[in-house]
């Protein structure tokens, strides 16, 4: 019926990155809203096959088997079903169940039909929630590459880490605390960044994002502590509890700040941009020199 990425809408309005990543939250949930529905219409009209089993911690999973759909689909129902039964579960002796081994498959349908009938305006609050599909992030890789027009890449989560000022991967990680993903690579600048929206200001959340990006950047000054190469490194944080910190961010740089950087994504953008015009003028100077 549909992948995860259709879904997802990314906004970009000029370089401030905290208002497009708003946008993109909101628009994407406008989009999963028109998608959940769909779900939520089969749950209570069509002819369902949804099993109950256990995972390997014995919680309660529910598993659409229709050979009739096809795989993604079948994913989709079971992954609504599930979030559905989560939600009643919370609540399960106020709904009048003496534990969720009680809830049945037609309880998650009386939900979603609950959900069918509630005004749009409440609706959206109970779809798919887009801060859990990586917007920000896509929101900030996109602006990048829209801004600097350099070739942005991506990696799979896990395939490369920063950590005991190595870059490596997830799988051959000896054991770090400090350890960081690296969720952009830019093959021209040899530049790895670490992206970050951090809000609101003094939410638990936000102080551990914060302190996130400060490992990075520890780890980043370790590589260059070690290596003499032009290797970059840079934080690109959003959000006003994120922004917020990057002058501390920028003093625990000290030293090492001819090749690591850290700021919101138009400062971002425009330190990458710098660091593409030095290097096409000494590209430029040394064919001059040949």
């Amino acid at each position: 019926m549909r992948k995860d990425k259709i879904s997802k809408k990314i906004v970009i309005e000029g370089k401030n990155g905290t208002h497009n990543i708003n946008l993109s939250r909101q628009e994407t949930n406008r989009s999963n809203l028109e998608e959940d529905r769909k779900i939520w219409q089969m749950l209570t009209t069509e002819n369902l096959e949804i099993k109950k089993s256990y995972n390997n911690k014995n919680k309660i999973i529910w598993e659409c088997k229709n050979t009739n759909l096809d795989k993604l689909t079948k994913n989709e129902v079971s992954k609504i079903a599930n979030t559905i039964f989560s939600r009643i579960s919370k609540n399960a002796s106020f709904r009048g169940f003496r534990s969720v081994e009680d809830i049945k498959i037609d309880d998650i349908k009386i939900m979603a039909q609950k959900y069918l009938d509630l005004d749009p305006w409440l609706q959206i609050d109970y779809c798919r929630d887009s801060t859990r599909q990586s917007i920000d992030e896509y929101v900030q890789v996109e602006m990048i590459r829209q801004f600097t027009n350099l070739d942005i890449q991506k990696p799979p989560n896990g395939k490369y880490v920063l950590a005991n000022g190595e870059i490596q991967s997830k799988k051959s990680l000896q054991e770090s605390k400090n350890a960081r993903s690296i969720d952009v690579l830019i093959p021209s600048l040899k530049a790895y960044g670490f992206l970050k929206y951090s809000g609101p200001v003094g939410s638990v959340t936000s102080v551990h994002q914060v302190n996130e990006s400060k490992d990075f950047i520890r780890e980043a000054k370790l590589f260059c502590d070690k290596y003499e190469d032009e290797k970059m490194f840079f934080v690109q944080v959003d959000g006003d509890a994120g922004e917020e910190h990057i002058p501390e961010m920028l003093e625990l740089i000290g030293e090492h700040s001819n090749y690591i950087f850290t700021g919101n994504s138009e400062q971002t953008i425009d330190w990458l941009n710098d660091k593409k015009v030095k290097d096409c003028q000494l590209a430029e100077n040394a064919m001059a020199v040949n």
